[in-house]
Parts: C-alpha cells; structure tokens; sequence
C-alpha cells in the first residue's frame, strides 16, 4: 500500500478520486447514499492494495450512487469514501478486518461469474406429507439458460424430488418432495446449464409437521447435560461438591424425549449445553476459593469433538434424530470466544497472534480490566485465552466451526455464548453463513447470550447485534429482572412488566428480532430460591433450602406462564417447570430430581406449566397474536393478544394473596360473546361493557372464546 493509501484508509484525507479500472474479472456493484446532498462518494478496496478511490456514478432515480467493479471471484475488503475519510458500508453489514492494524472494513464476496449459481429462495410447507422448495437460477457470464431436464435435486436419504414448476423468463424453478414421514428433511439441489456447466449444490430444509413451523410459535427447553439425566433417562445424584460432575449424559435427554416430557411442555426446540470435548482436571473458579471441573462444557478442549462423558458423537447423532422425527428442533450452544488453553490450536494460535495478549494477563472483572471497558479483550481465566477476530484466519475459522457442527450434525442453530465479548463483526458472519446457502432464516437459528442488567439501557445493548443482518433472537434479560422483581420479590407493580415490554417493543420495531423470554437460565440465581428470599447464600456453605412454601411455586408457575403467554420466543431452564432451587453459580446448576422427588407443590406448579404450554401451542393467538394491555395494577395484569382468527385469548394474572377480582375494562376483546377459562373451564361473558373475575390466590385466567377447541371443555 503507498503511503497516500494508507493515508486514505486512515481517514486523513483520500485527495480526488481516480477513474475505476476495467479488465477481466466479475461484475460487483457497491451501493451508496451520500449523507449530504451534492457530496461525491468513492470506494477503496483490498482489490489493488488500497491504492486509488474509484468513483461512485449517479445512478438515475433518487439520491443514490453506485460504483460498478470488476473483481476476480473471492472476498475483497473495502469502504466507502464520503469527504475524504473512509467509513463502512452502511448497506452491507457483514465486515472484516484488515491487517495488520485491525481496522474494520466491509465484506464483499464476489461469485465465480464464469459459472451459474443457485439460491434457494423459500421452502413452502403446504402439505401434511410434504413441501415445495423454491429456487433461483442466475446465468454465468455468457447468459446461458437453464436446462430444466439436468436438474438434480435429492433428499437426504437419496429420494428425488419432482420438478413442479419452471419459469425460464424468470429463472426459477419449484420442487416438490411428497409422501414424507413427520420430521426434517435436507434437500441438495444442483442445476446445469444449456452449456453443460453445472452449479454449486446447495442445500434446503423442508419440515412435515413440526411441533412449532415457525420459532415465533415454539418453545425452547434449555438443558445443562451434565446435570439433567443419567443413560437411560436415570435420576442423577447430586454431584460431591457444586463444581464437580454429576454424569448426565446426551442419552438421557433421549430417554426423557421418548418418554414424552418434552411434548407434555409443549417444547419445540431442545438447547443442549456445550457438547465439547472438556478436559478431565479440576481448574479454580474465578472465586479463586474453590475447584471447579468442565461439566458445563464451556472449556473446549477440542473444537471439533463430542464430550465421550456425553455419549460421543454417537448419541448426539440418535438424539437429534430422534428430535427431528418427533417434529422438534436442536439448539447446539456454541462457544467461539476462548478456547481451553491445551487445546491443539492454542500453541499455534500464540504464535501467529490469535490470541489477546496482555501484561499482566486481563482478566474479565479485575480491578485492572473491568468489564465495561475491556469487554472484548479480557479473558474469562488465565487458563482460558481469548480469540482475537481481527487475525482473519481466527475469523475464518469461528464460521468454518459453526458450519461443521451445523452440517455434521445436521442441527438447527446455535445458542452463541458470550456475544459481547466479540466483535459484532463474528456473529454476524455466523448468522450469514448458515443461512447463506438455504436461504430461509429457518435452516440455521441464531440466539444470542447478550447479558444485561435491567432497563432501557439493557435494552438498547441487546439491540445492537439483532435485525435482520445480525442474529435472528437474544435473550430479554431486562424483562426477566422485571418480571423477578414482581413476581418472586413483590418490589414492583405489573406496571413495571408493561413498560418494560413497551420499551423492548420501540426498540426492534422493524427489526424483525424475536426475543427470548425465560425467568432463569445456568447464569442466574434460581427463581423459586428469589422467590423464596434465601438465594444470596453462599452456594457452597449455604445453599438455599428446598422451598416448602405453596406460595413460592405458586409465584413461580405464576412467572413461567407470564413468559408463555406474551409474545416472543419462551425458554424453559430445566427445572425451573417445577420450582428447581438454587443460589448462585454453580448450585442454579442442580440436578434435575426424579418425579418420585417432587414436593404436592412442585407438582401443582409442574401440572399449571404444562396446560398453560400446551394451550399456548394450541392456540394460535397466544403463538402469533398481537398484544393489547388491559389492567396493569399492583397485583393484577391482564392483557389481550387476537391473531385475527375470530379466536382471541385474554390473559389475567393476579400475584395478591388473597382472593380478589379483577376488573376488565370494556371492550377488552375483538369478538365479544361468552368465553371460557382454558384452566378451569369456567364460562364469563366478556362484552362491551366489560367484566368482573373473581380471582383466586396467586392464580392465572386464560379465556377463550367458547368455539376454541383449546382447553376445558
């Protein structure tokens, strides 16, 4: 690069654009809309070492610029030049970083133009034993079309599909796959042109009737393996200390999967912990106080290797199978972030300088490297050495370990640890590369843990790594503070839940994000011990009790309906269904006790959770519908949510405990009429004039209209 290059790159001045080169290589456009009118926007690029601008032309309609390349096929790095400094693209969001000063810079990756490409448009699931897949077909160069007789397209067990439908004026063509069992299935599609070339596969994912078609209308269990079940679906024994492993194992969740416990909850999707290799020895925990094993998974010893203690790879294949037959999805929790330091890439990785590096080393939280201002470059522990994207092959390297355990154990997504403590840059990428291929968002979920305190300002963080370049969903942590303070603390009204919802929902607006709600997770003290008032002691000398109190799963089922009930994406943490206790890290993380264990209270609380699931999944307005607040009191919160099917449901929650009513305000429904509570049958007519409930302690309503075929009869 010459110095007035670097100059350029470094915003100090780009000086008069040169004229753009021509040549042989393929056709790319960047696009640009200059943020002052009259101001002449400019491109620099990897493609000559950042040596010249090339101006941008006006294009015909509007304020926009474009600059017309041709580049050879791969990925070139570049910006955009706008009064002599070079800024990202903003209407690209997948980024790079260019070497060796780590500056930021946009993605384009240019296709082979000497060669026709397919994309799978949509995957259409119009049928009980079947669906359609749609594609689009782009030409090389020369603009040969299409030949419709050499298309090949399979599913994964080598059935061909049928081509329905092709247009040649538009490039496009249908497939259809008929006569499937229930459960997921992959397509591979391939073309070839009237020239004989053929393209790239690439692949599809069609599902026959799964639990939840669409993640906005399913529900996720999350499951700490280690501590869930033994083989066989066997209860575990708590482990000899909180840091040690207790034996669970990937079988286990298959047991529990064939015995039904998920369908009971209404579950769609399964988040297993990390499945990683982790090493055997014990480690001291940040507490320093206190030895701690890998039975949560987040050590990877080995990137690429299934934990043997789970079952190995074996038994992560038969239950993802067995999942995907049951019409379920499979969430694998992916950790790009840090590796465990004898990991076989570490060695090499401190050579070529993948690695954060620090004097003294930076340990996430220390009085020297505090999170707020070292977020991206702290290390977890000494023993755990955090990756440093900027290095591209790091980069290159977090998206090529996403797709193998995407495709070698054909999963449906990813939980990604520790989003903020990487560049936005790296999930993005993720997000882009396991959708890149099969197009719809469906194929390759992504849920993000972003944590947060509570409020807006939470909030507005979570917000930075979603919409529709970014990740697909995040868990909402300030509503789960909110909901903890109402509902296992009693410090605020339901007035609180409103605004927090209200925020969230100004937030996204137009972002498409689906956020995921949960009253705990692995990370967090358990919700029935806050409710209890005992989950601040020490979880190693002092763990809070078992609870013994009805109130606390009362208050509890209360919780997990609230999250079942409104809208976005609800996430059960295993054991939370039936008042699991638990303080801080490591004792949330106890093993889930035998049915046999369970207190009458667990069990009513356990009973309340699976009708509320269920009739979540029955009813598509509690799935899909808009929400509308009816009553936020200190003790009561009712809200309507209506689909626009004629079937609305109106949800009331009262946290007082003693029995009370519950005022609904006239017209709270859209289709006024008699309606009956889906628990406990009861007939109320809600109409214009509105409504009085009679409400029990601690109790949830949901009314449906009479005609629903969903809840008591």
């Amino acid at each position: 690069m010459t110095s007035g290059g670097l100059a350029c790159l470094l915003a100090l001045g780009c000086g008069e654009p040169e004229p753009a080169a021509t040549g042989d290589g393929c056709e790319a456009v960047i696009w640009g809309a200059p943020r002052r009118s009259g101001e002449r926007l400019s491109v620099m690029g990897s493609w000559d070492g950042w040596e010249r601008a090339i101006p941008m032309q006006d294009f015909p309609e509007g304020q926009w610029q474009l600059a017309q390349l041709q580049l050879p096929p791969g990925v070139h790095g570049y910006l955009v030049v706008e009064e002599g400094k070079g800024r990202l693209d903003p209407h690209n969001a997948l980024t790079t970083f260019r070497e060796p000063e780590g500056l930021e810079i946009s993605r384009l990756e240019v296709p082979d133009c000497e060669r026709p490409r397919l994309e799978v448009l949509e995957v259409i699931e119009d049928a009980p034993d079947g669906f359609a897949v749609e594609l689009a077909f782009t030409p090389a160069r020369d603009g040969a079309a299409l030949d419709p007789g050499a298309v090949v397209a399979r599913l994964g067990d080598g059935t061909p599909l049928s081509l329905e439908a092709v247009d040649e004026a538009e490039q496009t063509l249908r497939l259809r796959a008929s006569g499937r069992q229930r459960g997921k299935h992959r397509v591979e599609v391939e073309a070839i042109d009237r020239e004989g070339r053929a393209t790239d596969p690439v692949t599809g994912v069609g599902w026959v009737q799964p639990v939840a078609p669409q993640w906005t209308g399913g529900i996720v269990y999350q499951i700490m393996l280690d501590r869930y079940r033994g083989d066989g679906g066997a209860p575990l024994d708590p482990p000899p200390d909180p840091g040690a492993r207790a034996g669970g194992t990937l079988d286990g969740v298959l047991a529990e999967l064939r015995a039904g416990t998920y369908e009971a909850l209404g579950v769609s999707a399964l988040w297993l912990s990390p499945v990683y290799l982790n090493p055997t020895e014990a480690r001291e925990g940040r507490d320093d106080d206190h030895l701690y094993e890998g039975y949560h998974g987040y050590w990877p010893l080995d990137t690429r290797a299934v934990d043997p203690r789970l079952g190995g790879e074996a038994a992560l294949h038969a239950l993802v199978d067995e999942a995907h037959a049951r019409g379920m999805r499979v969430l694998l929790d992916l950790v790009p972030n840090h590796l465990y330091e004898d990991n076989p890439r570490v060695a090499e990785g401190h050579v070529n300088g993948w690695f954060h590096e620090h004097d003294p080393e930076c340990i996430c939280g220390s009085p020297t490297c505090p999170w707020g201002a070292f977020i991206e470059v702290c290390w977890f522990t000494p023993y755990l050495p955090d990756l440093r994207f900027e290095k591209s092959e790091v980069m290159e390297l977090a998206v090529q370990d996403a797709l193998w355990w995407h495709d070698a154990f054909d999963t449906d997504g990813f939980r990604i640890d520790a989003v903020p403590m990487m560049p936005r840059a790296v999930t993005r990428r993720i997000a882009h590369a396991l959708w890149a291929d099969t197009g719809p968002r469906a194929a390759g979920f992504t849920l993000g843990e972003i944590f947060t305190g509570p409020g807006a300002g939470g909030t507005e963080i979570i917000r930075y790594y979603l919409g529709p370049d970014g990740i697909d969903s995040a868990f909402d942590f300030p509503l789960m503070w909110v909901i903890r303070d109402v509902l296992a603390h009693g410090t605020a009204d339901f007035s609180a839940v409103e605004a927090s919802l209200a925020s969230t929902d100004r937030a996204l607006a137009g972002s498409g994000a689906l956020m995921g709600l949960m009253i705990g997770n692995h990370d967090v003290t358990r919700f029935a011990s806050e409710a209890s008032g005992d989950a601040a002691g020490d979880p190693w000398a002092d763990p809070p009790a078992i609870p013994t109190s009805d109130a606390v799963y009362q208050r509890t089922g209360l919780a997990l309906s609230l999250v079942l009930t409104l809208p976005g994406l609800p996430v059960i943490y295993y054991g939370d269904e039936l008042g699991l206790a638990g303080g801080t890290d490591p004792d949330n993380r106890r093993v889930m006790p035998g049915p046999e264990a369970l207190l009458p209270a667990q069990q009513e609380q356990l009973a309340l959770v699976r009708r509320v699931a269920q009739l979540r999944r029955c009813q598509p307005a509690l799935r899909q519908g808009d929400r509308r607040a009816l009553v936020t009191g200190r003790d009561d919160y009712a809200f309507v949510r209506d689909a626009g099917d004629g079937l609305p449901a109106v949800v009331v929650l009262s946290r007082a405990p003693t029995a009370s009513s519950v005022d609904l305000p006239a017209n709270s429904t859209p289709v006024p009429g008699w309606y009956k509570d889906a628990l406990s049958g009861e007939r109320f007519e809600l109409g214009p004039q509105g409504a009085v409930l009679p409400m029990e302690p601690r109790s949830l309503r949901v009314l449906v209209p009479e005609s629903s075929p969903c809840g008591s009869p």
